[in-house]
Order: structure tokens, then C-alpha cells, then sequence
């Protein structure tokens, strides 16, 4: 088994800008910038949204990432969780530390009063600190929460601390594993209405739904060097399917977004001989993917803040442009600067 595929850095890009992709637009509707029906067909259709499927593929890329990487049959548990707080927890801090000097300093929050009246207790920076307090913040739990990371962040970082028990489990019979996890993930979503403590989370950002697409990752993994090439005609028939059916598919919408990744990744994963062979740009692509998470801790920030210059007024398509280009720079200036910053403490941590 291979611990790496270009196709999966091509993934993890196109993911990030559908994503991002989103941001830009439907920022413009909270701002009042656009109205939703003028913009919603640049990101959705009938039966699909890309930034669903950006996120579900993330979450597929991580769990089928974490498992090429520890195939082996040694498995060291503290060198995994010490690898994820450098990685994931120290550039969240320090995008937290800075965006909240910001917004200080900037008097859009007070030292008396610096989370907004919500009922803080003494205990709840706790969560910041674990990076789960956005996601918690989405169940109705006062957290310190600034929305860095958004609810992805703390479902991801869940996600990683159960990785090991998984990882056992798919090692001991990825099928039954599977079958098991598709079990699981058909009752959740038919029970999940009837969950009180859900009612006000969106199934597409609960751990309880989302983890099926990080077990779908972990089992593609196992599969990867078994799939014929020609999956990637498969993975485009199921895409073009989606794209062009005018009718709302029935069942739970959430059903489809596990689907419509599988079949954008099958797609790719077919068409791995070509990365291979195209060296030149897929060196940019490894360049981008190397600063994806940078990217996704401020692009929202960036966004939200730029946005608001254009709130309640009528921008042309070229202000909308140049409004997206400064929101582009601003963020890849701020991502690099943050992976630099990451990377010496990190030097310094690991001395």
C-alpha cells in the first residue's frame, strides 16, 4: 500500500477553494451584498452543494490520509496525538490569539464583555483550548469561541481522538467495519429528528453524521491499490448524474453528500497515472495543499471582515471581483505568515 497519491492532494485543493468558494458568496447575501436567488446556482444545484461535498471529501481525505500513514502494524499512540497538536491545535491558538487582539483593539469586543454576553463559566475556555469550542458552540454551549475553525475544527479534531479505536477496528476486518459504520449511518439519519438534543444542529455538521465520510476514508485506504482504473468512468457517470437530474433526489438529503463524494474521489483516484506524470504542476498543487489548513483557520475571518465594506450596498460584478481578489490575497498572505509562525514554534517546541 502506497502512503501517498497526488490525487489526493488535488482533492484536498479543490476542496479548500470549493469551500472558500462558498464563503465569498453566501457572505455577499449576509451582507446583503447579492440576494440568495441571484448567486444560489453558482454553488448548488437540485441535489448538490460543493461546499457539502468539500467538506465530507476533507473528512474522507483526513481518515483515509491517517490510515496510509499508519498501515504498518506498529502504531505509536502519544508520537500521533503530539504530531495533531502541532499540526492542527498550535496555528488555531495563535489565529485565535491574534484575531482576538484584533477585534480588541478594533473595539468590536470589550476585556469586560469580550464573548458577547453569553454565559460563560469559568471553565469554558477549556474548550478553546481542546479546539472544540466552535463545534460545541453549535449545540447551544457557551464557549470562548471567536469562530475560528468554525464547527469543522472541533468535529475533526474529535474525529482524530477516536482515530485509534477505528483504526483497530478496521484493522481487525475492514469489512465488517464498514458494513457496520453504513448500518450505523442509515439509523442516525433516520432517527435523528427524533434525537431532542439535535434539533437545532444541522445534520451536515454533526459528529454523529459526519464521522461516516472519516470511516468511509479509513476503508478506501485499505482498497486504494485494488481499484481498477477505470473506476475513475464510474466516479464520472455518478457525477454527471447528479449534476444533471433536475428532480430532488427523495430520502434524507444527507444521504446523497457520502455518495457525491465517493463518486468525485473515485473519479480522481482513476486519474492518479496522470498526476503522476504531470510532475511540474502538480508541485504547485503539493505547494497549495501544504498551506490548506492555514488557508481554512482565517479564510473566514478575512472574508467576514472584508465583506462588511460593501454591507447593504449595490456592488457591481467588478467590485464583487475585486472584492474576491483582495479576500484571496489577504487570506494567502495571512496563511503564510501564519505557517511560519507555526513553524518556528514548533522548532522551538520540538528543540
Amino acid at each position: 500500500m502506497k502512503k501517498r497519491y497526488n490525487f489526493m492532494n488535488v482533492l484536498r485543493v479543490l476542496s479548500m477553494i470549493s469551500i472558500v468558494f462558498y464563503h465569498m458568496l453566501f457572505t455577499l447575501y449576509i451582507y446583503g451584498i447579492r440576494q440568495l436567488s441571484s448567486i444560489r446556482f453558482l454553488y448548488e444545484n437540485t441535489n448538490m452543494n460543493i461546499a457539502k461535498i468539500g467538506v465530507g471529501l476533507f473528512f474522507i481525505l483526513s481518515g483515509c490520509g491517517l490510515m496510509l500513514g499508519s498501515n504498518g502494524t506498529s502504531f505509536d499512540l502519544r508520537n500521533f496525538y503530539t504530531k495533531r497538536f502541532k499540526k492542527i491545535l498550535i496555528p488555531f491558538y495563535i489565529v485565535y490569539a491574534g484575531y482576538f487582539i484584533f477585534l480588541l483593539c478594533t473595539g468590536q469586543i470589550s476585556l469586560a464583555d469580550p464573548f458577547a454576553g453569553k454565559n460563560v463559566g469559568p471553565f469554558s475556555f477549556l474548550f478553546t483550548i481542546l479546539g472544540v469550542d466552535a463545534y460545541l458552540d453549535s449545540f447551544g454551549i457557551a464557549t470562548c469561541s471567536l469562530g475560528i475553525g468554525e464547527w469543522f475544527l472541533g468535529c475533526l479534531l474529535i474525529m482524530y481522538l477516536i482515530y485509534p479505536l477505528l483504526r483497530k477496528a478496521m484493522i481487525w476486518n475492514k469489512y465488517i467495519t464498514i458494513v457496520a459504520a453504513t448500518i450505523y449511518y442509515i439509523a442516525i439519519n433516520i432517527l435523528y429528528s427524533s434525537i431532542p438534543a439535535f434539533n437545532n444542529v444541522p445534520m451536515y455538521t454533526n459528529l454523529v453524521i459526519k464521522i461516516y465520510d472519516f470511516i468511509l476514508g479509513m476503508f478506501l485506504a485499505t482498497i486504494l491499490d485494488k481499484l481498477p482504473r477505470f473506476i475513475s468512468i464510474a466516479g464520472l457517470i455518478l457525477n454527471a448524474f447528479f449534476i444533471v437530474m433536475p428532480i430532488e433526489l427523495p430520502g434524507i438529503h444527507s444521504f446523497l453528500i457520502p455518495i457525491e463524494c465517493l463518486s468525485v474521489f473515485l473519479l480522481f483516484a482513476g486519474l492518479e497515472p496522470l498526476f503522476t506524470k504531470a510532475q511540474k504542476p502538480m508541485k504547485i498543487v503539493n505547494i497549495l495543499a501544504k498551506y490548506s489548513y492555514e488557508y481554512f483557520l482565517v479564510h473566514h475571518v478575512v472574508i467576514i471582515h472584508l465583506s462588511k465594506i460593501g454591507q447593504n450596498r449595490a456592488f457591481s460584478n467588478i467590485n464583487i471581483l475585486l472584492l474576491f481578489l483582495a479576500e484571496i490575497v489577504i487570506t494567502s498572505v495571512l496563511a503564510l505568515l501564519l505557517k511560519l509562525i507555526t513553524n518556528g514554534i514548533t522548532h522551538i517546541y520540538t528543540r
